[in-house]
């Protein structure tokens, strides 16, 4: 939908704005986790072939998970073999990631016994999670393995999750998570000093506060009428922005323009949460994003997407059956990490995760990618599987009618651009805790 350009307001009214309506941050939090309305709340995504998007543990099924769990393998050697060594999965879908890994690990311990034999007996695998909805698909997925995997319900951008440190030793993963927390919009304001973003839904004109957004966007009917409206209102009015803002973006109050850009205060306190995870372990973070020379040159719409990739859609568009991403901040990510007590290991392309592990996606690999990718289009056909009450009606081999066309072509791109020899804004960040956290 088109939005006018957003109006300053200060004063007493910027006061009562900021306390009735919610942030650019706030709503697309709802927009996405809002236990009625929300996008992951409540079960709407849907993940793999056929789906709304595929993520590289899906994509490259099963041999991301042999990676994750090779290169936790070598973590567990080089650490000493502790008798208990947790993967800890921030956000885990479809619980795709968790299967194979478990199912690699068991198949290393079968045939080549010894050491990989003494790791799976220590290894334990927990997922973090908000989404009850999507804890009970993972159960699905997993069947018979989940009784081998932890859930905990957690929120880690607000708190530190109940149990931690769950274990001595560990390795945190986390796929596109980082892209999926919600962002406060901040544009200069007139007086050249940085504002934010309040959002002013309205139905036939008539403005709905924070407070009644849930029962309207939840009604099929009534949303459909529902328009938007962005305000600028001083910074101050937004807690805790301000400051984040000066420890990494000083620069938005000198004298001056900058563009719009999408800050995430949340970061700060997910990495000292997930530094409290485990005494010693590493921390893998997969997401889209660039350091901070890219947040500050490139365009809005390069930078914020909603609903299908290349759509061009706002997080207006149909907020709650939209996904919403955003282009990660790792300057930010890097530093919050180093504060928060971890170093970093590695940034960069994400194909450093194969060199790591030792797990070759060579020629063998994409056949055994597409086999297994084969078996997933089949079952799901047939009407088998936690996705089958849609996945068997989305899914062709008509090239020209979707995704499910040409199985070994998406894989091999899917290769390509994992490998970085296609151009991607995936990147890798490798964090490291080696000391007790603070």
């Amino acid at each position: 939908m088109h939005l006018e350009s957003p109006r300053a307001i200060t004063g007493a009214e910027a006061a009562r704005i900021a306390r009735r309506f919610p942030s650019y941050r706030d709503f697309a939090d709802d927009a996405l986790f809002h236990p009625t309305w929300g996008y992951y709340s409540t079960g709407q995504v849907r993940f793999g072939e056929g789906g709304h998007f595929d993520t590289f543990p899906i994509a490259l099924a099963p041999l991301f998970g042999q990676m994750l769990s090779a290169y936790a393998f070598r973590r567990w050697r080089a650490l000493g073999e502790p008798a208990a060594f947790e993967i800890c999965e921030l956000g885990a879908g479809n619980g795709q990631l968790c299967l194979d890994v478990l199912v690699a690990a068991n198949e290393r311990a079968v045939r080549r016994g010894d050491a990989w034999l003494r790791y799976a007996e220590a290894l334990r695998y927990r997922i973090i999670e908000r989404s009850p909805a999507l804890i009970a698909r993972q159960r699905q997925q997993l069947g018979p393995l989940a009784a081998r995997v932890t859930w905990t319900r957690a929120n880690l951008t607000q708190r530190a999750a109940r149990g931690a440190p769950f274990a001595s030793h560990g390795l945190v993963f986390a796929n596109e998570v980082l892209d999926c927390l919600a962002h406060h919009k901040v544009v200069p304001s007139a007086n050249g000093q940085p504002g934010v973003i309040v959002v002013v839904p309205r139905l036939r004109g008539r403005a709905i506060p924070h407070a009644g957004l849930a029962a309207l966007l939840s009604d099929a009917r009534r949303r459909r009428h529902v328009t938007y409206e962005e305000v600028i209102v001083p910074v101050e009015r937004v807690p805790r922005l301000r400051s984040f803002l000066r420890r990494h973006y000083p620069e938005f109050f000198a004298p001056g323009k900058f563009a719009p850009y999408f800050a995430c205060p949340a970061i700060e306190p997910l990495m000292r949460n997930t530094a409290r995870l485990y005494r010693t372990a590493d921390a893998l973070w997969i997401d889209y994003g660039h350091l901070r020379a890219f947040h500050l040159t490139t365009p809005e719409r390069q930078r914020v997407f909603a609903g299908p990739p290349r759509s061009g859609a706002t997080i207006y568009r149909d907020p709650g059956h939209d996904d919403i991403t955003f282009m990660v901040d790792f300057s930010v990510v890097g530093t919050a990490a180093e504060q928060a007590g971890l170093a970093v290991e590695f940034y960069g392309g994400q194909g450093e995760l194969a060199r790591r592990s030792g797990v070759r996606l060579d020629a063998r690999a994409l056949e055994l990618m597409v086999r297994y990718r084969t078996l997933g289009w089949m079952l799901a056909v047939m009407g088998v599987g936690p996705e089958r009450a849609w996945q068997h009606t989305g899914l062709t081999w008509n090239k020209a009618a979707g995704r499910g066309g040409r199985v070994r072509d998406d894989v091999r791109r899917g290769i390509e651009q994992f490998l970085g020899r296609r151009r991607t804004a995936f990147k890798l960040m490798i964090l490291r805790r080696a000391a007790a956290a603070r």
